[in-house]
């Protein structure tokens, strides 16, 4: 069952099954559009459990190009957009994730 998440002043749905919220306002100068070299720490957790199946914290950052389809679609739509700096967290259904299974 998919937890629904109601859309409020700070979380904003950005498609079916994508909310957004930003937790710190970037320095906004510099914004992710498609081809954008993006780098970025990460927390990957699962909705339901909370259980956390990948961070980047301590660790060295991910970094992908913007719009290429390299990383999943949930994660695309709540990137594009985001200026440096910024601190957001991206919620979304399996479906814009790792499907029904999930990162196993």
């Amino acid at each position: 069952t998919q937890r629904r998440l109601p859309a409020g002043d700070n979380i904003v749905k950005l498609s079916e099954g994508v909310y957004k919220e930003v937790l710190r306002k970037g320095y906004e100068k510099e914004f992710v559009e498609p081809g954008t070299t993006v780098v970025c720490h990460v927390t990957g957790t699962e909705t339901e459990s909370g259980k956390m199946f990948w961070s980047t914290k301590g660790g060295t950052p991910f970094s992908y190009r913007a719009g290429t389809g390299s990383v999943v679609e949930g994660w695309e739509e709540g990137c594009l957009g985001m200026s440096e700096g910024e601190i957001s967290k991206i919620n979304m259904s399996s479906e814009k994730g790792y499907g029904k299974f999930g990162n196993k």
